[in-house]
């Protein structure tokens, strides 16, 4: 899977390359501001490296579903479905990948944002008056203390409903391409199951958790909290054999 794994992240490599010259350039311009002590220019690298970091995590996510429908309904890639590859594999492949792109990404993106939060503190000789303010401002926001196991739930429950979003696209994708190819209204037919299967979920997952629960007043990382994540990681495990399988009854050799 590791060679897959490659595999897929050379085919989206050009998206990287710009995003990390874009990035190289406001980063640029950012230290000038500093050394130069322009805040104009400090405040304008700022808004656009924020930006950057949404439209980045945003396009690197619908970049995997449509390099995934291009697969399927071109020529691109799509030998890959015919060798003689566990279509598991693939399908794990791809989710990995795009996982992977949005972990490394967000935390790069989160390295520069603490970098230059604290050559600015440095500069003007203020990181305990900004960490002090940071965690203040978290309480007087939400009225509990900051505490790391929550703000990790959060994070990966973030993660875990994000690949589901990509994997239910998958799998409407694959179902438009294999069992539906011969319908007139394909296309419409597997958007319409992409979100009846997205509310299928949300309604299920709120079946779990009591109401008010995503709130941050009730956010408790309890037995329910993980229930929670659990029903995405189910819907999650199901599109993936769903995909897989149907791959490999009407695609692969």
């Amino acid at each position: 899977m590791g060679k897959l794994i490659k595999y897929e992240f050379r085919k989206q490599l050009l998206s990287k390359i710009v995003v990390g010259v874009v990035i190289a350039a406001l980063e640029i311009y950012f230290a000038l501001g500093l050394l130069l002590e322009k805040e104009g220019w400090l405040g304008m690298a700022t808004a656009f490296l924020i930006f950057a970091a949404f439209i980045s995590l945003f396009y690197f996510s619908f970049e995997s579903i449509v390099t995934y429908s291009n697969d399927l309904r071109t020529k691109q890639s799509y030998m890959i479905f015919l060798t003689p590859r566990n279509m598991f594999q693939v399908v794990g492949a791809k989710l990995i990948t795009t996982i992977l792109q949005i972990v490394l990404t967000g935390c790069a993106f989160a390295a520069i944002a603490i970098g230059d939060v604290l050559l600015v503190c440095a500069k003007f000789g203020k990181v305990q008056e900004l960490f002090d303010m940071l965690k203040e401002f978290f309480k007087a926001l939400t009225g509990v203390e900051i505490r790391l196991n929550e703000v990790a739930y959060v994070i990966l429950m973030m993660l875990v409903a994000w690949l589901v979003f990509i994997a239910m696209a998958m799998f409407a994708i694959t179902l438009s391409t294999t069992l539906l190819s011969n319908w007139k209204y394909k296309g419409v037919v597997s958007v319409a199951l992409y979100f009846a299967l997205d509310w299928i979920v949300a309604k299920v997952a709120t079946l779990v958790v009591p109401t008010g629960f995503l709130q941050s007043e009730y956010l408790v990382v309890n037995t329910e909290a993980w229930a929670f994540i659990g029903v995405y990681l189910g819907a999650l495990a199901l599109c993936y054999v769903g995909t897989a399988l149907l791959l490999e009854k009407k695609v692969s050799v």
